[in-house]
């Protein structure tokens, strides 16, 4: 019979947040043993949890569990006071073994094996029960979805009102407009719609070169500006993630040409959602061999790191922003509930990149969206 374990607060971990769906931010242990969940915290707590039989079947307060005599006890070092009340969690429930994912506590883990309990960790079985998302999570995405979109629709207003200077650069209000300018103004209206996102891509030209870097600066006239919000739903901790291509004023044929692979590139992706596909990835990058777009399985000749579709085709979205499952070159096979950002992208310098991102869920037949798709087209 397996027991599933963890120890710790539900800020830090999602795989906590995940299973009692409140963000506690005190430790806490839970347990599941044959179907069966159990909760140990401290008293405080228990009002908390009494209002969530949906997520917990039993309360055992640390009080029960004899944290007073383990704190008058000058003899047991304060650090182990909580690490010892999971034992006796564990000795209360008469188990031995337990499975924990790979950010348990290693104290608390060196203390469980110490006091001959059976110790083992397994990624995979605590990354499927986070595929499994709760009826919560996936209300809370899509919150977070429609903030995106309307923070998105603020930053193609901006693109699209500003006007080319004599200098290569923007101007909107009266001001030069620049990344951060951008970033400012979605970030105010993520926090209006009750999310927040602690970064927001805005790249333009070249800078989407540099993979993740948030870009900085002037925006330019006539180059692509590549604009990637992944906000957090503050009620439930649920992320979404979408990435649009802009380009204020004209854009080069090159660009034009990026964008409809990348437009047909996505579609293929979508097309093959599913359960079961496990080759999102190889797909899209052999459709783009053919159109002469390196990637990692086709990489030019020199390879060259930053150009063409040099990343993954996407990832699992959640409590994280990037979870399973991974849609790299390690592609995982799709599961009905899987929520996932597709994400093509084709990058070479001198004519600036092109990604487009969407998240879905995934059903028992195919997928769905979270909300009609966000406009794809360049012109702001």
């Amino acid at each position: 019979m397996t027991t599933y374990l963890l120890f710790d607060n539900a800020v830090r971990s999602p795989e906590m947040r995940h299973e009692i769906s409140e963000p506690v931010a005190d430790p806490v242990v839970f347990m599941e043993q044959d179907g069966k969940r159990i909760v140990a915290a401290p008293l405080l707590e228990a009002e908390v949890f009494a209002q969530r039989e949906d997520v917990v079947d039993e309360f055992w307060s640390f009080t029960d569990l004899g944290i007073d005599g383990l704190n008058a006890d000058e003899s047991i070092p304060a650090d182990m006071i909580r690490p010892e009340l999971v034992v006796r969690a564990l000795r209360r429930l008469e188990t031995s073994e337990v499975v924990v994912p790979p950010t348990f506590y290693a104290q608390v883990a060196d203390h469980l094996r110490s006091c001959g309990i059976k110790v083992t960790i397994d990624s995979a079985a605590w990354a499927e029960r986070r595929r499994r998302k709760s009826p919560a999570e996936l209300e809370g995405s899509e919150r977070a979805q429609r903030a995106a979109e309307i923070a998105m629709l603020i930053a193609a207003r901006m693109l699209r009102e500003a006007e080319p200077t004599g200098h290569e650069r923007l101007r909107f209000e009266g001001e030069i407009l620049t990344a951060e300018w951008v970033r400012e103004a979605m970030t105010a209206v993520l926090s209006q719609q009750g999310t927040d996102s602690d970064e927001i891509i805005v790249q333009s030209g070249d800078a989407c070169l540099r993979g993740h870097d948030l870009g900085s600066g002037p925006l330019l006239p006539n180059e692509s500006c590549i604009i990637d919000v992944f906000p957090r739903d503050r009620r439930t901790g649920a992320f979404s993630d979408m990435t649009r291509t802009f380009v204020p004023g004209r854009p080069s044929d090159e660009l034009v040409k990026l964008h409809k692979h990348c437009r047909e590139a996505l579609n293929l992706a979508l097309d093959a959602c599913r359960p079961g596909t496990d080759d999102l990835y190889q797909r899209v990058a052999d459709w783009f061999n053919t159109h002469d777009h390196p990637s990692q399985l086709h990489p030019s000749d020199p390879p060259v790191l930053n150009q063409g579709f040099f990343h993954a085709l996407g990832h699992g979205v959640g409590l994280e922003v990037h979870e399973r499952p991974f849609l790299g070159r390690r592609c995982e096979a799709l599961l009905p509930g899987d929520v996932i950002a597709v994400e093509p992208g084709l990058y070479y310098e001198g004519v600036g990149g092109v990604r487009l991102e969407d998240t879905i869920t995934i059903t028992e037949d195919g997928f769905e969206f979270f909300t009609d798709p966000f406009p794809y087209e360049l012109q702001p």
